[in-house]
């Protein structure tokens, strides 16, 4: 079948349509397809994409701790040997402590009593005085009696003072024990850690090298 037929069968003028086909036509024109160019990448193959965070040696040499571990780390700063407490269980009698306290003051706390190298010198043994004998008419002097109880009362004070000090001294040495006894089992404990720690530095030592 001929064009004209075909446009003369369905009622469409001639002009009209060679007007339409040449107004479409240019629409119909694709666009020109750029091809996709080609990037050559072998140039670029043996550079790094981010340059300045992994270097080229580091699949090479290992790294040291000392490489990875700042130089300037704050080191802890000391601990006062007296500050630190130490857990012991000890509950001395509460007896023992009114006889090692003096009446009227704070309660002895062998946890906080220190005693100077002073007072734990060994006392030499005081050997009991001759009795003297004393004439009657001295006896019925007013003067002697009141020198012979001052002098009674001193020496009940030195005895009372000394009886006082002992009895600190064996609580105070009774604790100590006990805490003795505590720091030796926790030295146990942070020796058995200290040697597992060396060892896993030695193997660490072993396979990548001292630190």
């Amino acid at each position: 079948m001929d064009l004209e037929e075909f446009l003369s069968e369905n009622g469409i003028p001639p002009s009209q349509s060679s007007h339409d086909l040449s107004s479409h036509q240019p629409s119909l024109q694709q666009a020109p397809v750029t091809p996709p160019s080609v990037i050559d990448l072998s140039s670029r193959a043996s550079t790094s994409l981010l340059p300045g965070l992994v270097p080229q040696n580091c699949m090479h040499s290992p790294v040291r701790p000392s490489q990875i571990l700042p130089g300037n780390r704050n080191t802890p700063s000391p601990i006062d040997p007296e500050t630190i407490q130490v857990a012991v269980r000890y509950e001395p009698d509460p007896a023992d402590l009114a006889l090692s306290s003096i009446p009227g003051e704070e309660m002895f706390d062998p946890r906080k009593r220190k005693f100077s190298d002073e007072e734990l010198k060994p006392q030499p043994m005081i050997k009991k005085a001759r009795k003297v004998f004393i004439p009657e008419d001295l006896k019925q002097d007013e003067k002697y009696w009141a020198r012979r109880k001052k002098n009674n009362m001193a020496a009940k004070r030195s005895r009372d003072a000394r009886r006082l000090k002992e009895n600190q001294i064996a609580i105070r040495a009774s604790f100590l024990e006990k805490e003795n006894s505590a720091l030796r089992l926790e030295v146990a404990d942070l020796r058995k850690e200290l040697g597992k720690c060396k060892n896993i530095l030695s193997k660490y030592e072993a396979r990548h090298g001292p630190a």
